[in-house]
């Protein structure tokens, strides 16, 4: 039992982080009142890191907004036939130039961000010379636009969509010359030339059918496969404008094929083959299925099923899973994974077949990528980055170094790694790799006669700056010191009472008039202090969707504590010890489901003392440990007398800002963004409070949980200015 609680409370001092902040850290002077500062930033829902900025003085103030010299990779694409390395993250898109070795901002934000949010997805073209986004304009929704890299002229996909930080409702032909896209419930399709100079077909003409974009994928260049209830289309993308003219008439392609049970595009997904012959089903991300076509000449046959099961390990539970193809066309299944023992996130492979075969398990992987020609898989793990062959599962190469933020690949030797120190460029044929550009530094100096900057990237590791190419290259340095001052000024960091900075670098003027101002004024400006929220998460008697909570909250860093009815711990009790190992403060939801207020029993003291009791116990001998003395009743139905009841047996009741939240509405099909919007408005205007999410939607109409957006929710909350917090903060 001792080394049960060490364990639980070694994991709540990593993931329950303090409000983050913005911080100055080292910094240097040249004599011509030249600055170089670098500056960290640890954010709820981002990565954390150290930025190198450039500054000139004049006056005793800063010339311009500091200039930012290192680029971190929270996002990475190709563009323009790979001839482009794309960055993104909070600061902005930069590019990199293959041909020219050089890099430059192409869209740059006006100083430093200090609410920041995760860099959005963009879905990009094969060719790189299209890519698709969504631009936000409310909390939750924005519109889908597509976008031609070399002009930067866009044309609107659809008028209103639900923000994503995950994918976008698109999918790309091979070739992409052709675009899928979701809009309203319906699918299209579009030539993305003919869309941007507005030659295009009425989009009326485009319609394939109905579902999400989880009912379509491509096979081949040649063919998309569209999924409609139980039958399985086959369409040649050259009659694709034939099937739109007269689909009244021809239907919606040639039908291959039939399922042996409903396909839900709102909550199944598919893969298949590149000869559109064999297919893997998930279904409500559960039961795995793999079929084959049986003979074609009757097109509506139901489909050989090869392998068929649901998902049943009882050491881990599923987060999300990926399908890809070998080069024989069987199918390959990667299953993310959260163990019910608290230790980290875990990747397992198996291939399919009329048994599974588990070939690989890797901790603390990221997702799987694919090599552009099908024959490797990459992906990356803590400190490094590896490849294996598609068939064989033989580690092929493998890059150490430095945590990895993201990697693309180049082509089928080539791979941009993303690291969280520099961007190297990396050969697999030699095992070669090159830096690039620096993602962060924790220090930059001034060198030699010709003030040349170097930037140490920690453990004494020196890069030199190319002042016109704007890239980065290895150098040894042999004695780096800093200076804070140059006969006219002198440079240190001070206090602030700017709540969302740690400290500020200010500029004392030694010549002329003295005079002490802060070098970037915006870290000295007053604000008011962040709103707080606690995002509360009620587990009634469904364990659906936990994993995926557990999983969002570690990923961005945000606390959240567990409401635990007594049914859940009776039917779940793995996963009421996979939340206290995972490290999150828990609560009581009493022993039953019953709503306290409207039910025929009486609800006296004696009834909620032995209720609060009876959850204690049952809890305690499921996880060893005690709920806090926090609760709120089922579906938070509580009146004056329970919340005095409670109070004497020692507990404070949490109450929702109104009765229609989560749980309440489960039993309407309200969309997340309509939960979401609600959330921010409301709690903005009582200046915080409680966000509750329900674990599982067992009961009710609704067809899309919340659970499946928290993490979209998560950032409406910090895009509103809020801060998130434990129960016992507020």
């Amino acid at each position: 039992m001792k080394k049960y609680l060490i364990a639980v409370a070694f994991v709540l001092g990593i993931i329950l982080p303090l409000w983050a902040k913005i911080s100055f850290g080292e910094f240097d002077i040249n004599q011509n009142d030249e600055v170089l500062f670098s500056l960290s930033q640890n954010m709820p829902g981002t990565n954390s890191y150290s930025s190198l900025f450039y500054s000139k003085l004049s006056n005793g103030s800063s010339q311009s907004k500091p200039e930012l010299l290192t680029c971190f990779p929270e996002q990475m694409e190709l563009l323009e036939d790979g001839t482009v390395l794309q960055i993104r993250n909070r600061y902005g898109t930069g590019r990199y130039n293959t041909k020219t070795d050089s890099f430059s901002w192409y869209e740059k934000n006006n100083g430093i961000p200090v609410n920041s949010l995760p860099v959005s997805p963009y879905s990009i073209s094969s060719d790189g010379k299209w890519l698709v986004k969504i631009e936000k304009y409310s909390l939750s929704t924005g519109t889908l636009v597509i976008q031609n890299v070399q002009s930067g002229k866009t044309a609107v996909l659809c008028e209103s969509v639900r923000q994503s930080y995950k994918s976008l409702p698109v999918k790309w032909s091979p070739d992409g010359t052709i675009l899928i896209y979701e809009k309203e419930g319906n699918l299209y399709f579009c030539n993305p030339e003919a869309v941007l100079r507005k030659v295009e077909m009425d989009e009326k003409y485009r319609k394939i059918g109905r579902g999400t974009i989880n009912a379509v994928n491509w096979s081949s260049e040649k063919s998309l496969i569209y999924i409609d209830d139980y039958l399985v289309y086959q369409i040649n993308s050259k009659e694709l404008y034939t099937l739109g003219l007269y689909s009244g008439i021809i239907g919606q392609g040639k039908a291959i094929g039939r399922l042996p049970s409903q396909f839900n595009s709102a909550s199944d997904r598919f893969s298949v083959n590149s000869s559109a012959k064999s297919f893997v089903i998930v279904q409500n991300n559960k039961l795995f299925t793999y079929l084959k076509l049986q003979n074609q000449k009757h097109s509506c046959d139901y489909m050989d099923v090869v392998y068929s099961r649901p998902y049943t390990d009882s050491s881990a539970s599923l987060i999300d899973f990926f399908v890809f193809w070998d080069s024989s066309d069987q199918p390959v299944l990667w299953l993310e994974k959260l163990p019910y023992d608290g230790s980290k996130e875990k990747g397992a492979v198996y291939k399919l077949g009329t048994k599974t075969v588990q070939v690989l398990e890797i901790e603390d992987s990221g997702k799987p990528f694919i090599s552009p020609d099908g024959t490797k898989v990459a992906f990356y793990a803590g400190a490094a980055i590896y490849v294996y062959d598609i068939n064989t599962w033989q580690r092929v190469a493998d890059l150490l170094g430095e945590k990895i933020a993201s990697a693309i690949w180049v082509n089928r030797n080539v791979i941009y790694v993303g690291g969280e120190k520099s961007i190297r460029k990396w050969n697999l044929l030699s095992n070669t790799n090159e830096v690039i550009m620096l993602s962060s530094a924790v220090a930059g100096y001034w060198e030699g006669n010709d003030d040349t900057i170097v930037a140490d990237t920690g453990n004494s590791n020196y890069y030199k700056y190319n002042n016109e190419k704007k890239t980065w290259k290895k150098t040894s340095v042999a004695n780096a010191s800093a200076k804070s001052q140059n006969g006219r000024y002198r440079l240190f960091t001070g206090t602030t009472s700017n709540n969302l900075y740690d400290n500020a670098l200010y500029v004392r003027t030694l010549s002329k008039k003295a005079v002490t101002k802060a070098l970037y004024e915006e870290s000295v400006s007053k604000v008011a202090a962040p709103k707080k929220v606690a995002l509360v998460f009620d587990a009634y008697d469904n364990a659906d969707g936990l994993s995926e909570i557990l999983s969002v909250l570690r990923k961005y860093n945000v606390p959240g504590t567990f409401f635990i009815n007594g049914e859940f711990i009776r039917r779940y009790p793995s996963e009421t010890k996979q939340i206290v190992l995972n490290g999150y403060q828990t609560a009581s939801m009493f022993f039953s489901q019953t709503d306290l207020v409207n039910n025929p029993f009486v609800v006296d003291e004696e009834f909620i003392r032995r209720g609060l009791a009876r959850n204690e116990d049952e809890f305690y001998n499921c996880t060893g440990t005690e709920l806090s003395l926090y609760w709120h009743g089922p579906y938070y139905s509580v009146n004056n007398d329970i919340i005095r009841f409670a109070k004497n047996a020692g507990y404070e009741t949490v109450v929702s800002y109104s009765r229609l939240n989560d749980s309440e509405l489960l039993a309407k099909d309200t969309k997340p963004e309509q939960i979401i919007q609600d959330y921010c408005n409301t709690l903005s205007k009582i200046n915080g409070g409680v966000a509750p999410v329900s674990v599982g939607f067992a009961q009710g109409e609704r067809t899309e949980p919340l659970y499946n957006y928290l993490d979209l929710l998560i950032c409406a909350l910090l895009d509103s200015g809020f801060e998130f917090v434990n129960i016992q903060e507020l």
